[in-house]
């Protein structure tokens, strides 16, 4: 996910849009309005939590008729809390988890924490040399520390030390916090499916038994990338399923689950995300599939695959790019698609000072 700015007036789409069973985006007329489905899901993403005030977030949310929020509050660099496991966020000295739990609590909304897997956003610049120097994070083929987005390094799957941090972030959101559930944001490999430290290379050569002749050629286009490439994806759904399972036993409320890529096959094939594996195994309690694109053929196209994939096994919430949608009747399209599908429910892409600015005027009109 990305911070983009979400137009204020979309919002008001949210509560009015409405749709009939369609076959084509044509059939559905962005005007119609009528009242949602009962018991819809309707969640909103905040992704900097000192960007506003959790209660005000909260209560603007609410009035609109939202029911959920997730808010970012820790990566595998830093947390906007004080933890026992990660670094403070530069700068943050308040609570946010404490404050968003308490604000969700007093205007019955759902508070998720959504979590950055991997990727050191806001780390400490001694914990980032320190992870390269030991070997902690991914690299690229020519031996460099990958930085594919935020200009942060991420930290390698393939070292254990760095999947159970992953599960001890998670776990001790929800122990500690009333929190309603907690939720994995990239938790896969970059594009390419690309590692190629030391460190992967050590474990994949424990996992095979035997040393790579070739490295890096030998897993990138010789005769054991494909093997590779079901290695990474495994150690993904280790880290999922080891994650859930402690989150479970630790706090059997909480809701565990993933902002997966839109396409089942791409999200595999490039990034070693096997998520219909993690539903089929039980480790997600739902899922909200990246949708993000401002044509709605092909975000009625997602949605249809999204369920094959699924096959009613959880919940499926759309997760609407509101922020690629510049008329409120191409949002009240999407959500009439959302709607017109069957799903139960969506999580808007996101909230931000446009929104707060005018959400509860443009409400109460």
């Amino acid at each position: 996910m990305k911070f983009l700015r979400l137009a204020p007036s979309l919002l008001l789409g949210v509560l009015l849009s409405s749709c009939n069973t369609l076959s084509s985006t044509s059939d559905i007329s962005a005007g119609e309005r009528t009242p949602p489905p009962p018991n819809e899901f309707r969640g909103a993403w905040v992704y900097d939590p000192r960007r506003f005030e959790p209660e005000e977030v909260v209560r603007d949310l609410k009035q609109a008729g939202f029911n959920a929020v997730f808010v970012r509050l820790s990566s595998a660099g830093s947390a906007y809390y004080p933890s026992a496991v990660l670094p403070r966020a530069p700068g943050v000295r308040r609570d946010y988890a404490a404050e968003y739990a308490a604000a969700g609590r007093r205007h019955g909304v759902q508070i998720h924490a959504w979590h950055v897997c991997f990727m050191m956003h806001y780390a400490p610049r001694a914990a980032v040399e320190k992870a390269i120097k030991t070997g902690m994070v991914m690299r690229d083929a020519k031996g460099r520390a990958l930085r594919p987005t935020y200009n942060v390094p991420v930290r390698s799957p393939a070292v254990a030390a760095n999947r159970n941090l992953e599960k001890r972030a998670m776990v001790e959101l929800v122990t500690r916090y009333p929190l309603d559930g907690v939720q994995f944001d990239y938790i896969r490999y970059f594009s390419g499916g690309v590692d190629y430290s030391a460190s992967s290379r050590a474990a994949f050569e424990a996992h095979l038994g035997k040393k790579v002749k070739s490295w890096p050629r030998d897993v990138t286009s010789g005769p054991l990338a494909d093997r590779y490439h079901r290695w990474k994806a495994d150690l993904i759904t280790k880290t999922v399923a080891d994650t859930s399972a402690a989150v479970r036993a630790a706090a059997p409320r909480a809701k565990v689950s993933a902002a997966v890529w839109h396409s089942a096959d791409v999200a595999y094939k490039t990034y070693a995300q096997d998520w219909p594996r993690w539903v089929r195994n039980g480790d997600l309690d739902f899922i909200v599939p990246m949708n993000y694109t401002p044509d709605h053929d092909l975000f009625m196209e997602w949605i249809e695959n999204q369920k094959d994939d699924v096959g009613g096994r959880v919940p499926i919430y759309a997760g609407i790019g509101a922020y690629k949608l510049d008329r409120t009747r191409d949002l009240n399209r999407q959500i009439n698609i959302v709607r017109a599908k069957g799903l139960p429910g969506y999580v808007l892409y996101s909230y931000d000072e446009g929104v707060r600015s005018r959400l509860s005027d443009e409400i109460a009109n």
